[in-house]
């Protein structure tokens, strides 16, 4: 089993200063405008950024048996799921607002449709954005990213996504891996046909 406390990863709140990593804006196809608030989620990622999520749950529960208990059979299957950063990402889901813990798999976009993550271990990514304005539109589109080993300090992958939207709302909003949905007790079963039907536009971009 990992030992996620000798991974070397900076602790929340640490001394060291955070370096951007991918960032980007989020745009409307159409109208090319920013979409202020838009979700953007990581939904895959090394392992080494998996292993990081973990590091900050495993810690945050500690000294919390109860919890420890209540999800002891997706801890102790991490290590054994071909989807390790869905059972992180499904336990962060859980147990995350609980501890009031920070995501660092997920961010909204600001005011000016910007973005960004920070101190991410090299590797491919696969990042998906999001928006519903409930009863008026929805969309979604994802696109990938690749950090280099040794990368300079002050470089970063520009990522900028755009959205189409179509009116109307979803029934739930959906953002994660498929492997993701699965580990969910089969929580989308008996949607419609059409549902989860997403029009999707992308780019990439590095500098």
């Amino acid at each position: 089993m990992t030992d996620f406390h000798a991974l070397n990863w900076p602790a929340p709140g640490g001394s060291r200063p955070e370096r951007v990593a991918i960032a980007g804006t989020i745009t409307n196809a159409v109208t090319h405008e920013v979409i202020p608030r838009a979700v953007v989620r990581i939904t895959a990622a090394p392992e080494a950024f998996a292993e990081r999520l973990m590091a900050i749950l495993t810690s945050a529960i500690a000294h919390q048996p109860h919890l420890q208990a209540q999800y002891q059979d997706l801890l102790e299957s991490w290590n054994r799921s071909l989807a390790s950063l869905a059972t992180a990402q499904l336990l962060f889901d859980r147990l995350g607002p609980v501890l009031g813990l920070a995501r660092l798999d997920e961010t909204q976009a600001g005011g000016d449709g910007h973005y960004c993550f920070c101190d991410l271990p090299p590797g491919l990514y696969t990042l998906v954005a999001s928006y519903t304005w409930l009863n008026h539109c929805h969309g979604s589109t994802s696109a990938q990213a690749e950090i280099a080993p040794n990368c300079h300090q002050h470089a970063f992958v520009e990522l900028d996504m755009a959205l189409s939207l179509a009116p109307g709302s979803w029934p739930l909003t959906v953002i994660g891996h498929p492997q993701h949905f699965a580990l969910a007790s089969g929580a989308f079963n008996g949607l419609p046909n059409g549902a989860l039907t997403l029009q999707a536009r992308d780019g990439n971009r590095s500098r």
